[in-house]
Parts: structure tokens; C-alpha cells; sequence
């Protein structure tokens, strides 16, 4: 038995998004190495990250890990057959207890990811108003 159309549009568009969260992932964690990596080739091995590598390094945590949570895991902690036992969801496989898993931490890392945004413009007006 065939896909139906509106299956296969289904699953292309789960399918995109899960390697649209994959490419986020790639570039979340470069952007976490290149930090890591900045704050090893310092001289003095005892200073701190300054603000801005902070706050940076804590948006990609954040967004790695919604990224992962949202897009390339996505459906597989979705019920099966969450809509109706006719049409199920393709790809799939959890339960209740891993669909308000995904709830939680989605709005976790969202609102977490917010706030990182937000205290990053604001250091960058602080930054900018020093200096001028």
C-alpha cells in the first residue's frame, strides 16, 4: 500500500524539518567549539570568557538543544496515531510521558533561548554606549 498524497507531503515536510534541525545542530556546535576553543588559546589561562562569549556560547547551548528536542527529534516522541488511529503521523514512536517531555524542554530552551537573546542586545548597549 502506497503513500496518499497528503501522507507524502507529510512526510516530506518532517523530513525537512529534521534536517533543517541537523544543520542548526552543525552550526550551534561550531559555534560552540570555535568559543571553547578561543577561551583555551588565551594567555592568561585563569581569566574568564568575556560577557559577550558568554552569552554567545549560551544561545548555541541553548539552540543546539532546542533544535535537537524540536526538529530532528520531532515526531519520533509524538504518540502514534495522535490525530487518528486512520491517519497516523508518519515516523511516529513515543508516549504521553516523551510528548510532555518534548513539551517541557521546548519551552525551556525557547524561553532560555529568549532571555540569552535578550541579555545579549542588552550587554551589546552597554558595550556600544561606553564607548561613545
Amino acid at each position: 500500500m502506497g503513500l496518499l498524497p497528503l501522507e507524502s507531503s507529510f512526510l516530506a515536510r518532517i523530513v525537512i524539518a529534521k534536517a533543517g534541525g541537523f544543520l542548526s545542530m552543525v552550526g550551534s556546535g561550531l559555534i560552540i567549539r570555535d568559543v571553547i576553543f578561543r577561551w583555551k588559546r588565551r594567555k592568561h589561562k585563569d581569566e574568564c570568557l568575556p560577557t559577550v562569549s558568554r552569552v554567545i556560547l549560551s544561545m548555541s547551548i541553548l539552540d543546539f538543544g532546542n533544535s535537537f528536542i524540536v526538529h530532528f527529534v520531532g515526531t519520533w516522541m509524538v504518540p502514534y496515531g495522535i490525530i487518528d488511529e486512520s491517519f497516523p503521523i508518519p515516523l511516529t514512536a513515543g508516549n504521553q510521558v516523551t510528548c510532555t517531555a518534548q513539551a517541557f524542554l521546548s519551552s525551556l530552551f525557547s524561553m532560555a533561548g529568549c532571555s540569552s537573546n535578550a541579555t545579549l542586545a542588552f550587554a551589546c548597549k552597554i558595550i556600544i554606549s561606553i564607548m561613545f
